[in-house]
């Protein structure tokens, strides 16, 4: 007869073992690269990824080192074509003339944060953290203008030659000062913020700026007479750029506690000159930004949004298109009037400072590793777009690799064991022009890069690259075995002395353990016991009962009572052909069997002593418990001779209580350490 609960088992695993008839494993794997966000994340030379998840010929960048410079802040570029460069943290201009880049001015101070032309040739520049104003001559050498009071860092310059006045927007008291020739500073506008972060300037002289910590657009009409645009989402406005009276505006939220935005720290009781933050300065916590365009009427669309890093800097393009920097990847992108978007260039710094992408002779600075870089004119002749390092998390044998695209193009891959190519990996493959078997040795990274040519229209919409990873075997550990927890007291039990019933002992043993399963293969697991001297397996399962989960619950009432070991073997043969399949196994801790109730046996009685003796014997032991009762009464407590519970042989005196005359019967029951139940009574004549 089949016991119920393996009958309920054999059931389940007989609907299993249907289903796994049908089910087929996928072992052939693949790198699909064929979004924006999966082509983005690859290395741009002279190519650009769009929003609509292609790749194309891009622009190509040269790269000027700024040696022994920190970060590259600010960008202007004169009339001539002469760009100049505010950095820190020395405090440094550079010049880009021609093709010589060379140090110009130093203004002595920790960084250069802003600059604004001067009408003689020369330069301005607004520095941080003691907020000096500098004029710089044709020549380099800077005096200083003036240093605004309260002003700590100079974000902002705006010169307005018709009026003569230089426009300077400051923090951490968010002035915005108007100073003339002379140096002279009065405050243009006084606002609730802690600093205004961008100003720019219409033709008709309307100044607007953006602040932090509340993200506002503010226009200024003159003195004192500001109005609110747009109160952005997030909570800094970094950059703004106006052009035919719209303006691109970055709104970026930062980390609570970003360093780039000091807030204003004084209160109402405090004086200008108290209301001061630290003024160390430091890179920027990465954040999310927002690239927004206001038009005159002050109407706020956004189109574009950095999720993965802060807009730096923006700048309009011809036909109603703009470009934005970011502060994390390095990348710059370009958004068109419709809102379809590319990432046009990526850099190994990480962040993109400023940009002067429309000029004769574009360009744009870093900082993680200050540069200077030139945006060559028209697009890459020798475009090329790598992918980023593909895991295939185990050792893996390469297959086909195959594309959708147009125009000429020429793929190669390269293969290794570390995470980050390096002098281990192979070299790059020859090149492929149509879809074939990758070329490169079986290995866990792959890498794919692609040429494309320079005919108009050559682009990259989608590519494959098909992998079979090397079958890993499952580890299994924490094997362990236990009977079930009794679910009600023994039928017919009165309460014992501590007041409850004596639960009856489960003859189910769950059997656990637990599986690392490193390719997420379906397992097929099979349980085997032995007698713990012995060297002969018996199956617990039948060889049609498939068992997936991570655990079974073993009747045992047929088993003899005794030490017993399991063994748990885990296959992946249910994904695996036979030549593939791997099996691994654990054998448990002996596991004690005890399924047998002790027996109460040898019981006399001694009149005149008044005591009943005898002996509790259990086949494994040790005997846990002994209790009596009288006349069916309460349960009480005993113990054997010795008062220890050690053995599975314990003999045992019990003093009865006083009792009339007549006839009475005296209960006895043994309890061993599997709570296992056995009794025994006695009739007995009291005179």
């Amino acid at each position: 007869m089949t016991h119920p609960l393996r009958l309920k088992v054999l059931i389940t695993m007989i609907a299993l073992l249907g289903g796994a008839a049908v089910a087929h494993a996928v072992s052939t794997r693949l790198f699909s690269l064929d979004s924006a966000s999966t082509l983005s994340a690859g290395k741009l030379d002279g190519t650009a990824v769009t929003s609509t998840g292609t790749v194309i010929a891009g622009v190509t960048t040269e790269r000027l080192s700024l040696e022994s410079v920190a970060v590259a802040r600010c960008m202007v570029t004169a009339a001539d074509g002469t760009s100049y460069v505010g950095t820190g943290n020395a405090g440094k201009i550079f010049r880009l003339k021609g093709d010589k880049l060379e140090s110009f001015a130093d203004t002595g101070e920790m960084m250069v944060a802003s600059l604004a032309l001067a009408a003689d040739g020369g330069l301005y520049a607004g520095t941080l953290p003691k907020g000096k104003i500098f004029k710089i001559d044709t020549a380099g050498k800077p005096t200083l203008l003036v240093q605004p009071e309260g002003a700590e860092h100079v974000w902002a310059l705006v010169r307005d030659e018709a009026k003569k006045t230089l426009f300077a927007a400051t923090g951490p008291q968010g002035k915005l000062f108007a100073i003339d020739d002379k140096g002279k500073a009065d405050v243009y506008y006084d606002s609730e913020a802690a600093h205004l972060m961008a100003m720019v300037r219409d033709a008709d002289g309307t100044l607007y700026v953006g602040t932090s910590d509340d993200a506002l657009l503010v226009r200024l009409r003159g003195a004192g007479r500001a109005e609110i645009v747009h109160d952005f989402e997030g909570n800094e406005l970094t950059a703004l750029d106006l052009r035919d009276g719209m303006i691109a505006v970055a709104a970026n939220l930062f980390p609570k506690a970003s360093p780039s935005v000091p807030k204003k720290t004084g209160t109402d009781d405090k004086s200008d000159s108290e209301d001061k933050t630290d003024a160390k300065v430091e890179p920027p916590k990465p954040g999310k930004g927002a690239l927004w365009r206001v038009d005159k009427a002050g109407r706020a669309e956004r189109v574009f949004e950095s999720e993965q890093g802060h807009i730096t800097a923006v700048q309009w393009a011809a036909g109603g298109a703009l470009y934005a920097a970011t502060g994390k990847e390095g990348h710059i992108y370009r958004i068109e009037a419709s809102g379809e978007h590319a990432l046009w260039v990526d850099v190994d710094e990480r962040q993109v400072l400023a940009l002067d992408m429309i000029g004769k002779r574009p360009l744009f600075v870093t900082a993680d590793g200050a540069a200077v870089y030139k945006v060559l004119p028209g697009p890459a002749r020798d475009a090329l777009w790598t992918s980023k390092v593909l895991d295939a998390q185990f050792q893996a044998r390469w297959g086909q690799l195959s594309w959708r695209g147009e125009g000429k193009l020429r793929f190669q891959t390269r293969s290794g064991n570390t995470e980050k190519p390096d002098g281990t990996w192979t070299d790059w493959s020859g090149e492929l022009t149509t879809a074939g078997p990758i070329r490169s040795p079986a290995a866990r990274f792959l890498q794919l890069r692609v040429r494309l040519g320079a005919e108009p229209g050559t682009v990259i919409y989608a590519i494959k690259a098909y992998y079979l990873p090397a079958n890993q075997p499952v580890t299994l550990r924490e094997l362990s075995a236990a009977p079930k927890p009794p679910t009600s007291p023994t039928p017919g039990n009165k309460p014992g002395a501590d007041g409850s019933g004596v639960p009856a002992a489960s003859s189910v043993y769950a059997i656990k353990w637990k599986a690392e399963n490193p390719d997420g293969d379906r397992v097929r697991y099979r349980l085997r016991y032995r007698p713990e001297s012995a060297k002969a397996l018996r199956q617990i399962l039948q060889e049609i009962e498939v068992l997936t989960e991570d655990h079974y619950d073993w009747a045992t009432d047929s088993i003899a009572d005794g030490y017993y070991r399991i063994e748990v073997v885990a296959s992946d043969e249910l994904e695996n052909p036979g030549d593939r399949a791997l099996d691994s196994k654990l054998l448990s801790e002996p596991v004690l069997i005890d399924n047998h109730a002790p027996r109460v046996l040898e019981l006399r009685y001694d009149a005149g002593k008044g005591v009943v003796s005898g002996v509790a014997e259990d086949t494994l032991g040790p005997i846990s418990q002994l209790e009596f009762n009288v006349d069916g009464q309460k349960w009480q407590p005993s113990y054997p001779a010795d008062d220890l519970f050690d053995t599975a042989r314990e003999p045992f005196q019990i003093t009865l209580p006083r009792l009339p005359a007549g006839e009475h019967v005296v209960a006895v029951r043994a309890l061993d350490a599997r709570n296992n139940l056995g009794s025994a009574e006695l009739e007995l004549t009291v005179k």
